[in-house]
């Protein structure tokens, strides 16, 4: 499936250099309701469910796509004011996981649940892929990520930070492929800025685009390929 992940400009070039994608907390993303989209009502069950919640911070995290590029709002809030950019990738078909929007809560007893031993698989996949639906938008797919299986790193404020790998080649083993890199309409990076952070055996297509004169959406502009000038020495080798 071909998805998009809004981003800073700076951003995006870090995961070029360094071949890797930022993979998201549970307990960090900007919705408040993650992991409790269900209807609760006794504060011993809502207990128990911010427990598991937590539980699951510690074992996964989540990258975060859209289905399109074409609404502004995203590129205001994901892309820096439209300043940034959005990285196109393949992600397999078997790992994607797409949100179900809901004007209400789910109706899930989740006391009898817990009491019975844990959530089953089709509960587990309501919680993780529901949202309200004023984020309709978003348009968003996720992709979770077993932390214990990834790059880790301790950051300035002594946090873990977990990262994905990607790969700009087609036979590469990474699940996630770049295949492209859009422009927003306010971004100043220049071929010369993408080249510098790709190796000299990449060309990554870039596309720049535009304001649609009929309509409040982001068309596509051209597309050019951008050919990557560092040397394999200079690539930052990852554990």
């Amino acid at each position: 499936m071909i998805v998009y992940h809004f981003t800073p400009s700076e951003f995006a070039l870090k995961a070029l250099r360094d071949r890797r994608l930022k993979i998201s907390r549970i307990n960090e993303l900007n919705d408040p309701f993650e992991f409790c989209a269900a209807d609760f009502s006794h504060s011993d069950t809502k207990a128990k469910l911010e427990t598991f919640k937590n539980q699951v911070n510690e074992q996964y995290g989540v990258i975060c796509f859209s289905e399109h590029y074409h609404d502004p709002v995203l590129w205001s809030h994901y892309a820096d004011g439209h300043r940034g950019v959005a990285l196109v990738f393949e992600i397999p078909d078997d790992q994607v996981i797409s949100i179900d929007y809901q004007p209400e809560r789910l109706r899930l007893d989740v006391d009898a649940i817990i009491q019975c031993g844990g959530f089953s698989e089709s509960d587990l996949n309501k919680l993780i892929s529901t949202k309200f639906s004023s984020w309709r938008y978003e348009k968003e797919i996720r992709m979770m990520c077993g932390l214990n299986d990834h790059f880790c790193q301790i950051d300035s404020k002594g946090k873990k930070v977990y990262f994905e790998s990607l790969s700009l080649e087609s036979f590469g083993l990474d699940p996630l492929k770049l295949i492209g890199l859009i422009r927003g309409i306010r971004c100043d990076l220049t071929p010369t800025d993408i080249a510098s952070e790709l190796l000299a055996a990449d060309t990554l297509p870039v596309q720049d685009i535009q304001l649609d004169l009929s309509s409040f959406q982001i068309i596509s502009g051209k597309t050019y390929p951008v050919d990557g000038v560092r040397s394999f020495s200079a690539c930052c080798f990852r554990v």
